[in-house]
C-alpha cells in the first residue's frame, strides 16, 4: 500500500463523522443534479414567468412584479436574474442551498435536545435531506419551502435556548418568505401565556422583520402597501379553491361546501384555545420535549383541521417530525403516516399518480392524530 493510500485511510478513520457528512452532501447533491431538468407545472405557469420578468427588467422589475409571493423571495429572484445561467437552474439552486441550511438547522436543534451525540447528529442530517418533501421540493418541484422552514427550525432552537429576541427574528424571516409559518405560531402564544418569560412586544418583531426585508423592493419602486396586502390576497385566494388542495385534511371526507371555510377556522381556534386552557389548568412544567411535542401537535392538528390547505403545507411538520422522533423515539406511527402521505401527495402532483384511496388514508391519519393527541395530553400532565 502506498503512503498516500495510508494517509487517506487514516484520515477517514480519524474523521469518520466529518467524512460521512461530506459523503452524504456529495451524494445528495448528485441526486439533485440529475433532477434539475425536471419541469413542474408550477414552474411552467408561474415561476418561469416571474423570473423572466426580472431577466427582462432586472432589479427595477420589483416595482411591478407578477406573482403572489412576498417581496423578499422576489428580491432574491431579481438578484439571481443577473447571473448568466438557465433560469430553471437558478430557481432550483436557491432552494437547494436552503435544503442544506435546513439540514444544519435540524442538526443544531437535535444537538440542543440530546447533546453532542455525533452519530445521532449525522443521522439527523441524513434523514432530513431524504425526507420525501425535502428530497423532492426544491430539485424536482422548484419550490422554496426549505427557506421558510429553515428559519422556523432556527426559531425553535433559540426558543429552547431562551434567546427570545433571536427566536422571534427567525420567525420574522420565516414569515417574510411564507405565510405558512403561522402553523407553528400557536406554540409561541401558548408559551407566552403559560411561561410568562417574554413580552407580547416580542410578537411585533415578526412584522417588523418582514418590513425591513421588503425594503429593497420598496426602494426599487414596489408600493409599500403591497407588503401588507400580499398575504391578504393569498388568504382570499384560499377561499376560492377547494377545501383540500391535494392535502390530507378533514375535508377529504366531507362534502365540498363553502360554509366549511368559516366553520373550520372557528373549530381550529376552539381546539387551540382548549389546549391552552388545559395547559394553564394543569400548570404544565415545561421542558424541551414538551415544547417540541406541542409544536409538532399544533402543526399536525391545525393543518388537518383548516380548510384550503395545499399539498406542501405540512412541510415544517414533516421536518420537525423527523427531529422529534430522532430525539425521543416516540409516536412512530405519526411520523410514518406524515411521510407516506407526503410521498403520495408529491407523486400525485409530480408524477400524475392516480390516487383513489385519499379518503381511506385520511381516516387512518385521523386515527393516528387522535392517538398522538392522547400521548401529548399524557406528556403534558407529567410533573417533570
Amino acid at each position: 500500500m502506498f503512503k498516500i493510500e495510508k494517509k487517506i485511510i487514516n484520515f477517514f478513520e480519524r474523521h469518520y463523522i466529518v467524512s460521512a457528512f461530506i459523503l452524504i452532501t456529495i451524494i445528495t447533491l448528485l441526486i439533485k443534479y440529475f433532477m434539475l431538468d425536471n419541469v413542474s407545472a408550477d414552474y411552467d405557469w408561474a415561476l418561469s414567468y416571474w423570473f423572466g420578468h426580472f431577466k427582462e427588467k432586472g432589479f427595477k422589475g420589483l416595482a411591478n412584479y407578477r406573482g403572489n409571493y412576498n417581496a423578499v423571495y422576489m428580491t432574491l429572484m431579481a438578484l439571481l436574474s443577473y447571473i448568466p445561467m438557465k433560469k430553471l437552474y437558478l430557481i432550483k439552486i436557491l432552494s437547494i442551498v436552503f435544503d442544506y441550511v435546513l439540514a444544519v438547522a435540524s442538526v443544531l436543534l437535535v444537538k440542543e435536545l440530546v447533546g453532542n451525540k455525533k452519530f445521532i447528529l449525522l443521522l439527523t442530517y441524513f434523514s432530513v435531506l431524504f425526507i420525501p418533501s425535502v428530497f423532492l421540493n426544491s430539485a424536482m418541484w422548484a419550490q422554496c419551502d426549505s427557506i421558510y422552514c429553515s428559519f422556523v427550525i432556527f426559531s425553535l432552537l433559540f426558543l429552547l435556548k431562551k434567546k427570545y429576541i433571536l427566536s422571534f427574528i427567525m420567525l420574522g424571516v420565516s414569515f417574510a418568505f411564507k405565510l405558512q409559518f403561522i402553523f407553528i405560531l400557536p406554540l409561541y402564544i401558548v408559551i407566552y401565556l403559560s411561561q410568562k418569560k417574554f413580552s407580547i412586544l416580542h410578537f411585533f418583531i415578526i412584522p417588523i422583520v418582514d418590513i425591513i426585508l421588503c425594503l429593497p423592493a420598496v426602494f426599487a419602486g414596489m408600493p409599500f402597501k403591497k407588503i401588507f396586502t400580499v398575504y391578504i390576497k393569498q388568504a382570499q385566494d384560499q377561499t376560492t379553491n377547494k377545501l383540500s388542495m391535494n392535502f390530507h385534511s378533514l375535508y377529504n371526507i366531507l362534502v365540498n361546501k363553502e360554509i366549511y371555510y368559516k366553520i373550520g377556522v372557528l373549530i381550529v381556534i376552539a381546539i387551540c384555545f382548549m389546549m391552552l386552557i388545559y395547559i394553564i389548568v394543569k400548570k404544565v412544567k415545561w421542558n424541551n420535549e414538551k415544547i417540541i411535542t406541542l409544536g409538532l401537535w399544533f402543526l399536525v392538528v391545525v393543518t388537518f383541521m383548516l380548510p384550503g390547505m395545499h399539498d406542501r403545507y405540512m412541510f415544517v411538520g414533516e421536518v420537525l417530525g423527523i427531529i422529534y422522533y430522532i430525539a425521543y423515539r416516540k409516536n412512530l406511527p405519526l411520523i410514518i403516516s406524515i411521510n407516506i402521505i407526503s410521498l403520495l401527495t408529491y407523486s400525485v402532483y409530480l408524477n400524475g399518480l392516480s390516487y383513489y384511496y385519499r379518503q381511506l388514508f385520511t381516516i387512518i391519519y385521523l386515527v393516528v392524530i387522535i392517538y398522538f393527541t392522547k400521548n401529548v395530553i399524557r406528556l403534558l400532565s407529567e410533573s417533570e
